[in-house]
């Protein structure tokens, strides 16, 4: 009996550091069930693509013949009347230009004799381990990033994030934008590695899009194999980002006559199997649950049922059979892995990120079973366990576990400021090879940590990081500002707690408050006077837009000078740390691990010819 054949494409702009989760997860889901799969990380092919000295060269004498014409031809064009859309483009763009040659010319003449160097510094473990080579590499993988979106701006590309600031997330915004090749920077690539992906001959071919920086580029992606595949192959979507959004994709035929054949809600490892054997046996995806799929009069959308997924003990081992292992940009990897899904706590009032995810935990012994799986197969000895939240109990019972089985492996997670984390509890956590957590601080405001329902006592926050940092552990602190009615006042409460703070608060990521339309706040914010919701026209966005209905809070302006003061404050306070410079959660865990934590923080970057930090 023959089996399906299963393709599962990541797409671009995600972290070039690991490989995502979703492909690991999927495919050893389909092959422990007998899915012939392939994985294709279009990610890290797409930046190994534009991290090549050829390709860099291409780029600046791109913008070279740019600068030279591009604005000429426009204005114009401008002159005569024409003053359709790509010649509004090409005037905003040709300024751009300007000034970026203006500012970075000289430095884009070497940006192609240094790329190949400043890749081997991320792959090297000589090389990554020296701060200030890193430090160095990472600027010119910057440089690099910004000359490749010049010319087509006003997208913006970096190693952690992408932007296409003039598409609005609409169905005919993203129709509009992955049929522009001109202004579609993944255009071209796709063109050149589609022949690839088909000529495997898949039955399905999956695309996982999890974030905001993927949705434009996944999209392109989709449409184009539409187009390249015919209708003998399936193209499925499926991620995060789309479960956040169903409701509205299940009344927009339009989205699967341009983009997909279907669209995977929740969960994908079991629905991507049955989606693979309903499709390899000619049978109704209505059968197939968890999925909106498109109809054959088309004017409609299908919607199967919903079911539970399966337990996580029964789901397959992350496999990483076919991915260019030797090609991300870490001399180590650092895998992602779950022992729990869900929060236990789950009444923040500003998150969201418990939608669909159903609440289960693995059972210890098959969790030592996938971590000396990926430890022993691919020599991975480094994890970040992302679990939105694990109870103290548990991470003191994985921690002793992790210990009884010699695992010899470094892992850090996130953690909730409770008191079950006493001192006792760090140090075993220490023992078993966690070096860092990610802890949920939020704000120094006593007012607003009660408004966002933390549900852990406000005094008892700081002795628990100490409790942390005396055990050797590195502590990073989420924190944010806007929380709706919250005063400069309240805000400089949250700087002045991390200044105060560095030798126990060793590093923090801060962001602005936006409102979830499947957080807790969205649903009462009404009802209890403090915004009022406004419908967007946005449909594929899982944000709402507000206004306060008080004259409490801060308005955007001042927002944005708290969070200017934030990063001043923070800076003075920190000395001009290392681990601002270091970046990703990653990189600081591989850091610590190595160097420990009291070197990592004493660790200063000298001013000279030092550009002022980008904050990450």
């Amino acid at each position: 009996m023959s089996t399906p054949k299963v393709l599962l494409a990541f797409p671009p702009q995600w972290s070039a550091q690991n490989p995502h989760f979703a492909l690991r997860g999927i495919a050893g889901h389909l092959r422990r069930n007998g899915v012939e799969t392939v994985l294709r990380d279009l990610n890290i092919a797409w930046f190994d693509r534009i991290f090549q000295p050829e390709y860099l060269t291409e780029v600046r004498n791109r913008l070279h013949l740019m600068q030279e014409y591009l604005g000429v031809e426009a204005r114009l064009k401008e002159l005569l009347g024409e003053t359709d859309r790509q010649v509004l483009i090409d005037l905003q763009r040709a300024k751009a230009i300007e000034v970026f040659m203006a500012a970075k010319g000289d430095l884009l003449e070497a940006l192609p004799r240094q790329i190949a160097d400043a890749v081997e510094t991320m792959r090297d473990p000589r090389r990554f381990y020296n701060p200030d080579l890193l430090i160095d590499a990472l600027e010119t993988l910057d440089l690099a990033c910004q000359a490749v979106s010049m010319p087509y701006h006003p997208a913006r590309l970096a190693l952690n994030y992408f932007e296409q600031p003039d598409c609005l997330m609409t169905i005919e915004n993203m129709v509009v934008h992955t049929e522009d090749a001109a202004n579609n920077m993944f255009a071209s690539f796709y063109a050149e590695v589609i022949p690839s992906m088909l000529a495997q001959k898949p039955e399905v071919i999956g695309i996982s899009i999890n974030a905001f920086s993927q949705v434009l580029p996944g999209l392109t992606l989709a449409r184009m194999l539409r187009e390249a595949a015919g209708p003998d192959v399936h193209i499925t979507i499926g991620g995060n980002f789309f479960e956040r959004v169903k409701d509205t994709l299940a009344n927009r035929p339009r989205f699967f006559e341009k983009f997909a054949d279907s669209v995977a809600i929740g969960e994908g490892e079991h629905t991507m199997l049955l989606l693979a054997r309903a499709v390899h046996e000619g049978r109704d995806l209505d059968e197939v649950p968890n999925l909106l799929h498109k109809t054959r009069d088309a004017d409609t959308v299908g919607a199967s049922p919903v079911r539970p997924v399966p337990k996580m003990d029964a789901i397959g081992i992350q496999d990483l059979e076919g991915l260019p292992l030797d090609k991300y940009l870490s001399p180590e990897l650092v895998l992602t892995i779950q022992a729990g899904k869900g929060c236990y706590w789950g009444l923040c009032s500003f998150c969201d990120s418990f939608w669909g995810v159903t609440e289960d935990e693995k059972s210890l012994d098959r969790l030592i079973q996938e971590i000396r799986h990926l430890r022993d197969t691919y020599g991975i000895r480094h994890f970040q366990l992302i679990d939105e939240a694990i109870r103290p109990a548990m991470m003191g019972a994985m921690a002793q576990r992790f210990i009884d089985e010699k695992l010899d492996i470094t892992w850090f997670s996130n953690g909730r400021l409770e008191n079950g984390f006493t001192p006792e509890l760090m140090q075993l956590l220490y023992q078993s090879g966690l070096r860092l957590v990610l802890w949920g601080v939020e704000t120094g405001s006593p007012r607003i940590h009660e408004l966002i329902k933390k549900g852990v006592a406000f005094e008892r926050r700081l002795p628990i990081l100490k409790g942390s940092a005396d055990a050797g552990i590195w502590n990073f602190a989420y924190i944010f500002f806007g929380f709706p009615t919250e005063t400069r006042e309240e805000a400089q409460s949250t700087i002045d707690m991390i200044g105060a703070n560095t030798d126990i608060i060793h590093s923090y990521g801060r962001s602005v408050f936006t409102l979830g339309r499947h957080s807790a706040l969205y649903r009462v914010a009404e009802k209890q006077g403090i915004l009022e919701v406004h419908e967007s026209f946005e449909e594929l966005s899982a944000n709402a837009h507000y206004t306060i209905r008080t004259d409490e809070g801060m308005k955007d302006d001042e927002l944005a000078e708290m969070m200017a003061r934030c990063t001043t404050s923070c800076e003075e306070a920190y000395g001009r740390g290392l681990w601002f410079y270091l970046r990703y959660r990653e990189f600081m865990h591989l850091y610590v691990q190595r160097f420990g934590v009291a070197w990592v923080s004493d660790r200063k970057v000298g001013t000279h010819d030092r550009p002022e930090r980008q904050y990450y």
